[in-house]
C-alpha cells in the first residue's frame, strides 16, 4: 500500500451497518494483494457506523485509506458515484458495509482480470446471515432462486441469457471492473433498489468484456431483515420492470430466442414474487390492522369479561337479595303470626285487666263495707264494751250490796231462820223423786 499509484480502489458506502462494518474493513485488512486505496464513506448514518469506522482506521495512518461522512443521506448510487469520483486505482472494487470479503478476492480477481483483459467480472458467493453464519437452511427460496441461474448459466453459458432471468451478480459488493469503464460508461443511475442490475445491463449493451467466476465464492453476502432490497419488495419488484422495460429497446440487437426465454423467466418469477409479495403486503396490513384491532378486541374482551363479572356478580346479589327476600318474607309472615298472637295474648290480658278491675271495684266495694263493718263493729264493739263496763259496774255494786248484805246480821239472822225451812223442802223433794222411780 506504499506505492503512490494504487492497482485496485476499494469503496465502502457505509449506512447505519455499525454491527458489521467492523468485519467489512477488516475484510479489506486482511487482503492478501496490499496495492490497494480504501475510500469509506459515511452516508449520514444514525447509529454508531462512523464511530467504528474512526476506530478502526485511526490507528493505521496511511494516506491510502480516506474516510468522509456526509451530513444528509444521499444514498447507495450517489454515494459509490462520490467514491468513484475519488478513485485513482487501475481498478474498483465495491464493498457494502454489511458484507465481508476472503482475504484472497482483490489478488485472484486482479491476477484474472490481468490475463483475460476483462473489464468486469464478479463471482459466486457464500450466503451469511447476520451473526455471520451460513444461512442456506434458513434461506431456501433465496437459494433456490440462485442455483437457478447458476444452472442456468451451466446449461447455456451466456452471460446475457442469465443475466436476463436474474441479477446473479446479486449486489455490488461482488463488482471488481476497471477505472476506465466508469470513466467511459458513468456511473450509477439513482435507482435505489437495481441500481446494480441497471449498471452491468448497461456495460454489457456497451459491448464490455464481462464474465462471473461462479465456481470461485469470492465473497461473504449477508442477507438479513434490513436489507435495501428487503425494505419495500413490491416498490423493488416496480423498480426492477421499469428497468427492463428501459434497456429492451437497447438490448434488442442482443436477443435471440434462448434470451429472450430467459427474460421470460424472469418476468414469470416477478408476476410471481408480485403475487406473492402482493398477498405478503395485504397480509402484513392484515397482521398491522390486526395490531391496531387486537388491543380493542382485548379491551373489549376485558370489558365484555368485567360486564359477565359484574353480571355474574350482580346475579349472585339477586340470589342472595331474593334468599334475603324470602328470609324477610318468612320473617315478616313469623312476625305477623307473632303480633297476632301478641295481640291475642293482649286481648286475653285486657279482658283478664277488665276482668281485674271490675274484681278490684267489687273488691272496693267489699273492701268498702268491710270498712263499715268494721267501723261499724268498733262502735257496736264499743256500745258493748262501755255495756259491759256499766254492767260490770253494775256488778260490782251488786256484788257489793251482796257482800254487805250477806255481811249484815239481819241476812245472817235470816239465813238461820229459813235454812231450816230449806232442808225440810230438799228432803221432800227427794222423797218425791224416789216415789216417782218406784
Amino acid at each position: 500500500m506504499g506505492s503512490l499509484q494504487p492497482k485496485i480502489s476499494v469503496i465502502v458506502p457505509a449506512y447505519n451497518h455499525a454491527a458489521w462494518i467492523g468485519q467489512a474493513l477488516e475484510s479489506v485488512f486482511r487482503q492478501s494483494m496490499s496495492e490497494w486505496e480504501l475510500i469509506i464513506i459515511d452516508d449520514a448514518s444514525s447509529d454508531e457506523t462512523w464511530e467504528q469506522i474512526l476506530l478502526l482506521t485511526d490507528g493505521r495512518k496511511n494516506s491510502n485509506i480516506t474516510t468522509i461522512r456526509h451530513t444528509g443521506n444521499q444514498g447507495a448510487p450517489a454515494t459509490i458515484n462520490e467514491g468513484l469520483s475519488l478513485a485513482r486505482g487501475e481498478y474498483v472494487a465495491i464493498l457494502n458495509s454489511d458484507d465481508a470479503w476472503p482475504t484472497d478476492r482483490l489478488a485472484y480477481l486482479y491476477q484474472y482480470v490481468q490475463q483475460s483483459s476483462l473489464d468486469f467480472i464478479g463471482t459466486g458467493l457464500v450466503l451469511w446471515d447476520k451473526s455471520s453464519r451460513l444461512k442456506n437452511a434458513s434461506e431456501p427460496d433465496w437459494l433456490r432462486w440462485y442455483q437457478g441461474l447458476f444452472q442456468d448459466w451451466k446449461q447455456h453459458n451466456d452471460f446475457l441469457r442469465t443475466l436476463l432471468r436474474g441479477n446473479f451478480l446479486i449486489t455490488t459488493s461482488n463488482f471488481f471492473f476497471r477505472r476506465s469503464v466508469y470513466e467511459r460508461m458513468g456511473g450509477f443511475a439513482n435507482l435505489r433498489y437495481v441500481h446494480d442490475y441497471e449498471f452491468v445491463l448497461r456495460l454489457y449493451n456497451a459491448g464490455l468484456k464481462m464474465e462471473c467466476l461462479w465456481d470461485k465464492a469470492l465473497l461473504y453476502y449477508r442477507l438479513h431483515d434490513s436489507n435495501t432490497i428487503r425494505e419495500k419488495p413490491l416498490a423493488a419488484i416496480q423498480e426492477n420492470m421499469g428497468l427492463l422495460l428501459r434497456v429492451f429497446p437497447g438490448l434488442s440487437k442482443h436477443l435471440n430466442a434462448s434470451r429472450l426465454s430467459g427474460l421470460q423467466i424472469q418476468l414469470q418469477d416477478l408476476y410471481r414474487y408480485t403475487h406473492e409479495e402482493w398477498k405478503t403486503t395485504l397480509h402484513h396490513r392484515l397482521t398491522e390492522k390486526e395490531h391496531e384491532l387486537f388491543p380493542l378486541i382485548a379491551d373489549r374482551d376485558k370489558w365484555v369479561a368485567e360486564r359477565d363479572a359484574l353480571i355474574h356478580e350482580q346475579a349472585e346479589t339477586i340470589i342472595v337479595r331474593e334468599n334475603w327476600v324470602a328470609d324477610r318474607d318468612g320473617w315478616i309472615k313469623d312476625r305477623d303470626e307473632l303480633i297476632t298472637h301478641l295481640r291475642s295474648e293482649v286481648n286475653q290480658q285486657l279482658e283478664a285487666i277488665a276482668e281485674r278491675e271490675s274484681w278490684l271495684t267489687d273488691r272496693d266495694k267489699m273492701i268498702s263495707r268491710r270498712d263499715q263493718w268494721v267501723a261499724d263493729r268498733d262502735v257496736w264493739v264499743a256500745e258493748r264494751d262501755e255495756w259491759i263496763h256499766k254492767q260490770q259496774l253494775k256488778l260490782e255494786d251488786i256484788v257489793a250490796d251482796r257482800d254487805r248484805l250477806l255481811n249484815s246480821w239481819s241476812y245472817r239472822v235470816g239465813t238461820l231462820l229459813i235454812n231450816p225451812f230449806r232442808l225440810l223442802r230438799n228432803r221432800v223433794r227427794v222423797d218425791e223423786m224416789g216415789e216417782g222411780h218406784a
